[in-house]
């Protein structure tokens, strides 16, 4: 469905610009205020680790130099080429999704606001520093799960919000009048 601008709801879609935009900026400075002080603070604790709970979480500062998991971690034109080129084309997905699908949900506004700002923060990481700073550290059931950060919570959780959309919420145009079309054929009960 294309989207019509001029069927826009004006009060609608400002309150759709203000969550996107608060959404985004709150995550954005969250993110690299936490970083930053996560850098300041680990200066002091042995061998750049604190522990917060015994067994299950700590703050513990690494340099992440490759994609998620440190994927490319090594690879000189990485950064130059894949990161930018990842951003862009999310950055295009998120407009045609926004902009070509017939629902605007403050879950799918949330979602992906949540997305950008995750994607943002790391990238702001990479193009600065060369590197995105990861910091939270979960042992879980044993398992030491991956150094992440907050950008990298706000991905997460922003899929899983576009995920809970899309299964309770998102209907698209022929499957409502599919539905509409079978509940009207049905017969109506005669008392």
């Amino acid at each position: 469905m294309k989207y019509n601008f001029k069927t826009v709801n004006l009060k609608k879609y400002l309150f759709q610009v203000l969550l996107a935009t608060g959404i985004i900026a709150v995550s954005l400075v969250l993110d690299l205020w936490s970083k930053a002080a996560v850098v300041e603070a680990s200066a002091d604790w042995p061998m750049k680790e604190l522990t917060v709970i015994d067994g299950f979480f700590s703050l513990h500062y690494v340099t992440n130099t490759g994609a998620a998991f440190s994927l490319g971690a090594g690879c000189e034109n990485f950064y130059s080429v894949v990161i930018p080129l990842t951003f862009l084309i999310l950055a295009a997905i998120m407009f045609a999704l926004y902009f070509y699908t017939d629902k605007r949900h403050v879950l799918f506004i949330t979602g992906l606001s949540l997305i950008f700002s995750g994607a943002l923060g790391n990238l702001i990481d990479r193009m600065w520093l060369g590197y995105v700073r990861d910091f939270l550290d979960f042992i879980i059931f044993g398992w030491d799960f991956a150094v992440f950060n907050v950008a990298d919570s706000c991905l997460v959780v922003g899929v899983i919000v576009i995920l809970v959309w899309i299964i309770a919420f998102y209907r698209p145009e022929s499957k409502k009048e599919e539905e509409k079309g079978n509940s009207e054929s049905e017969p109506e009960e005669n008392n």
